[in-house]
């Protein structure tokens, strides 16, 4: 299903589903229906889903705890909220609960679809808000977002996780001598090797001018180790196949989160850079 464009509508009416379900179909977008709030919590599980539309009034969980239950299992899926009972509604619960929006019914194909493209469009302005533009990795302000949340859950599972710091090497010099757009390239490759190593899962960001981090990097540090081992590998491996007039060079340090002495973002940063800054001055002196 192309998630971009795939919409689950909960509502314990089986005739405003098909209608529903027609109607958002006609217009080109993936339907799955659930005529409840536990089905559609199945159904989330399985699937990536651009947009939830869900009635607030069903027999048991209502729409609002789904809601809540529904960002915890997939929280980039926005939320439309309906509702025949817009005296009785709170606009301030709906958005505590995570909901984007909410549509009166009864209500026209018109309305709900512009209701659809406007949590739409805030959705892309989220996305370009932690997203560096050069790389297309999370940038700083992303990085900060997730990495709170996950820290706070690894405190709570009581795992400690660690973290892959690392600069490009003589990117500066590589400016100077053949210019900002190679540097720029320069990026945009070691970026794509990051993307090349790493899961899909993790999370990789360009936090700084040419400072780039990747969480997690694994949860022993034998598994750190492999994983650097296979990073460094696939820049001997890009260097050797490249045709730019310069090699790629990383210099990275291996910060560790341990639960039983938590630290915040910034400190496990410094970490990372004190101990990539290390190995940067070895390398300088061999």
């Amino acid at each position: 299903m192309d998630e971009r464009n795939s919409v689950i509508i909960v509502d314990d009416d089986e005739r405003l589903l098909e209608i529903f379900k027609t109607a958002l179909s006609f217009k080109g977008y993936q339907c799955k229906t659930a005529s409840s709030a536990e089905s559609a919590l199945e159904l989330i599980k399985k699937t990536s889903f651009d947009i939830m539309l869900t009635d607030i009034r069903m027999p048991g969980t209502e729409g609002f705890e789904l809601t809540r239950k529904a960002k915890k299992i997939r929280p980039d899926m926005a939320v439309i909220i309906m509702t025949a009972y817009a005296e009785e509604f709170s606009y301030d619960n709906a958005i505590k609960a995570g909901a984007s929006d909410f549509i009166k019914k009864p209500f026209t194909l018109n309305e709900l679809m512009v209701r659809i493209q406007y949590v739409k469009m805030q959705g892309e302005i989220r996305v370009m808000a932690i997203t560096d533009a050069l790389t297309g990795l999370f940038n700083r302000q992303g990085f900060f977002s997730i990495v709170e949340k996950l820290l706070q859950l690894c405190k709570r599972q009581k795992q400690g996780i660690f973290m892959l710091y690392t600069d490009v090497d003589s990117l500066k010099k590589i400016n100077d001598t053949v210019g900002d757009k190679e540097g720029d390239m320069a990026l945009i490759d070691i970026a794509n090797i990051f993307r090349q190593n790493y899961r899909e899962s993790d999370i990789i960001a360009r936090i700084g001018g040419d400072e780039f981090v990747v969480i997690p990097v694994g949860t022993t540090e034998d598994s750190a180790k492999i994983a650097t081992s296979r990073l460094q590998k696939s820049i001997e491996i890009h260097n050797a196949e490249s045709n730019r007039n310069y090699k790629l060079s990383l210099s990275f340090g291996i910060a560790y989160y341990d639960y039983k002495n938590p630290c915040s973002i910034d400190e496990l940063l410094v970490q990372g850079d004190k101990l990539m800054n290390e190995q940067k001055r070895r390398k300088q002196k061999s």
